[in-house]
């Protein structure tokens, strides 16, 4: 993602002589020139790796790994099946494993299955948060079963306090994290996939719900989804969610085929509801993508990697009074330089696409179901997955 160039907001307001619809502009034009909609590959897979009750949760996040134990078995190991019966008694005899054909298994999987480019979560002690991240290249760091079963045997007596032990696994993987969230923030379905307590686990039936975790915007198996998020804590009210629904559908409707638009909700008070657009890119309506945009810089959505404090709110508004003005961006040259007279060309860009009558999108009702969808930020709390991630404890201190 390019870095993206700060300034003060009420400053640049100051220096257009208080005329805050072209700040929000110059902001909006920001945001839609570096926006790339994340495209996640159909071969991608979801794990879940376990830290050893959350001892070795906070070395993975902060060195950037992930590992495995039974370090009797290596890449060098031979997995034919002849070998595998004697590694089971190997594995068993070390370990005193009664399933050697299980940890067998595991270490296979973390070894040949796994692959650069992978999601991976990893749970602390006791699963109240969980950490989200990119699995990288497979390596191994020089340590022999010995000091494993060491290390397990002082755990296992309490010998060291969570955190003070360093992981002495010989298989691992890089990791990259993208997102720590509180358990409570992750939704019925991937709580119920982290129960499992192996090692390793296949995750790749919540491979939608560990997704709209990470992005509030993304492409996924030909299908682009949103996800807005709900952080209000009481029980939403029936006029609150008929709404919601309503401006959701009308908006995404009108930008694509009724057909093609799906939604679904897990509104737990806080929960989310994600749009599935069947077909993504190849049915969307001409000058459909910016207003998508749009639609996550006002909800506060982190789908294209921007959390903009800003004016998000004034956009609307700057939109509408925009199309029923003629306006030069020439005229702007002498006021605004550099990138902020690049991000106003920008914004001026999607003002004049939204006058364009061939586009066959009723630019004035998207505009009204934003508003709709607006008006219901105060009682539902929309978060963008950063904010959401923090969950019930952080934003109650």
């Amino acid at each position: 993602m390019p870095s993206v160039e700060k300034w003060n907001i009420m400053e640049l307001n100051k220096n257009l002589g208080g005329k805050m619809n072209e700040a929000a502009l110059i902001e909006m034009g920001e945001y839609l020139r570096n926006i790339k909609i994340p495209d996640v590959s159909d071969n991608t897979n979801f794990w879940l790796i376990r830290t050893m009750k959350g001892y070795f949760y906070d070395e993975f996040i902060n060195q950037n790994y992930v590992a495995l134990g039974w370090n009797f078995v290596t890449q060098n190991t031979s997995f034919d099946k002849m070998n595998i019966e004697i590694l089971k008694d190997q594995i068993k005899e070390r370990y005193e494993d009664k399933r050697p054909g299980v940890a067998i298994n595991k270490c296979i999987r973390f070894i040949e299955e796994v692959k650069s480019g992978d999601y991976v979560l990893i749970p602390n002690s006791g699963s109240s948060e969980i950490t989200i991240g990119i699995l990288g290249e497979y390596y191994e760091e020089e340590f022999d079963y010995l000091e494993e079963l060491s290390t397990i045997k002082k755990i296992e007596n309490k010998e060291f306090e969570i955190g003070n032990i360093k992981c002495p696994y010989r298989k691992r993987r890089k990791m990259k994290k993208l997102l720590t969230i509180s358990s409570g923030r992750l939704g019925y379905k991937i709580l119920k996939g982290i129960s499992s307590y192996h090692g390793i686990s296949d995750m790749n039936e919540y491979d939608v719900d560990i997704l709209n975790c990470l992005y509030n915007c993304y492409t996924y198996k030909g299908n682009m989804m949103y996800s807005l998020n709900i952080a209000k804590k009481e029980p939403i009210k029936a006029r609150e969610l008929s709404k919601l629904m309503y401006g959701i559908t009308e908006l995404f409707c009108n930008l694509t085929e009724e057909d093609l638009v799906t939604v679904t909700i897990n509104l737990n008070s806080p929960g989310k509801v994600t749009v599935v657009l069947k077909e993504g890119y190849d049915k969307l309506k001409k000058g459909a993508i910016p207003l998508l945009a749009i639609y996550l810089f006002v909800f506060g959505g982190s789908g294209f990697g921007f959390e903009f404090p800003g004016l998000a709110k004034g956009i609307i508004n700057t939109i509408e009074e925009y199309r029923t003005m003629e306006t030069e961006v020439e005229l702007k040259k002498e006021e605004l330089k550099g990138k902020q007279l690049e991000n106003y060309k920008a914004a001026m860009e999607v003002i004049n696409m939204s006058k364009d009558t061939e586009n066959d999108i009723d630019i004035d009702k998207v505009l009204k179901d934003l508003k709709l969808i607006d008006e219901l930020n105060d009682s539902l709390k929309f978060e963008s997955n950063i904010d959401f991630a923090k969950g019930i404890k952080e934003s109650e201190e």
